[in-house]
């Protein structure tokens, strides 16, 4: 039952892919709006799942459309597709006076860099592929504008010809590895600060519980002990009376006296009888001391 299963799996794998990689998700294709003079690309660029905004403007002329470039039409062995995260854009400008004159095209985005660079494409060139002087202004909010300078019929003109119109080719750069580390750099110590702001917040909630149970529970407070009643002062003890040496001696001879007459005198073996008149006479004797004995 495991191999059938298995040998599904594998067959659909083919048609998933041709599925998902049938339109090449490399080449984003942006959507294009205008509004006054001002034209806004729409696009998801590579490395990134949300769309972002370019905004392009352009003073000295009329900025008439811009439209995206397939990077298959500009690919040359001296640049590489994958630095170029968005589509490569084509500006047409019109109403240039004079001809020959010089306009400035602002591309600004959140999505540019402070080393986002503007790289121009002429093919009608020996080198068709230029990096642009453009400077790189940073504006609030987060917004890099790049700014290029391009005179009608220069090389940055595909057109060639000082006609009073720009057909101006080319695209915003940024290192793919320099993207690749920095994304990995991120995430790497993303992941300790993460963890490093779960662990505060851990112990500090954990304060907080600590503190709102000891409000909770306070000890019983322990009753006061009564206040001890005053002692009374005792009396001083009678003066006792010393005992002279003579009088010590004295009872202790009359209880040693004492103690020896309530002694029990041993009694003596008396299996053999005898009836002389010594026998006789000290039964009687002792009959007699035992009447005094137990006759008090």
């Amino acid at each position: 039952m495991r191999i059938f299963i298995a040998a599904a799996v594998f067959a659909l794998i083919p048609r998933i892919s041709w599925a998902e990689f049938s339109e090449d998700i490399e080449k984003p294709k942006p959507e294009f709006s205008r509004q006054g003079d001002r034209v806004t690309a729409k696009l998801i660029p590579r490395g990134k799942s949300t769309s972002v905004l370019i905004d392009f403007e352009v003073s000295g002329g009329k900025l008439t459309k811009v439209s995206g470039v397939d990077f298959e039409t500009a690919a040359r062995p001296e640049v590489d597709t994958k630095d170029f995260r968005s589509a490569l854009f084509m500006a047409e400008v019109a109403e240039i006076s004079p001809p020959g004159a010089e306009v400035k095209v602002k591309i600004s985005s959140k999505f540019f860099s402070s080393s986002t660079q503007y790289h121009v494409f002429n093919e009608h060139l020996e080198k068709p592929w230029m990096i642009s002087e453009a400077g790189n202004i940073a504006l609030p909010d987060f917004l890099q504008e790049l700014v290029v300078t391009v005179k009608d019929g220069g090389p940055y003109d595909s057109d060639g010809a000082a006609d009073g119109k720009i057909v101006f080719t080319g695209g915003p750069r940024d290192s793919f590895w320099g993207y690749a580390v920095g994304t990995l750099f991120i995430r790497f110590f993303g992941v300790f600060i993460v963890l490093g702001v779960l662990m505060i917040g851990m112990i500090v909630s954990g304060k907080i519980f600590q503190t709102m149970e000891k409000k909770k529970v306070k000890p019983a407070e322990k009753p006061k002990p009564p206040a001890a009643a005053k002692e009374k002062p005792k009396s001083p003890a009678p003066d006792k009376k010393e005992v002279s040496p003579e009088m010590a001696t004295a009872v202790a001879v009359a209880l040693h006296l004492h103690l020896s007459s309530l002694r029990s005198s041993a009694t003596m073996p008396l299996s053999v009888p005898r009836l002389d008149s010594w026998t006789q006479h000290g039964r009687q004797q002792m009959m007699e001391e035992r009447f005094l004995i137990f006759n008090k």
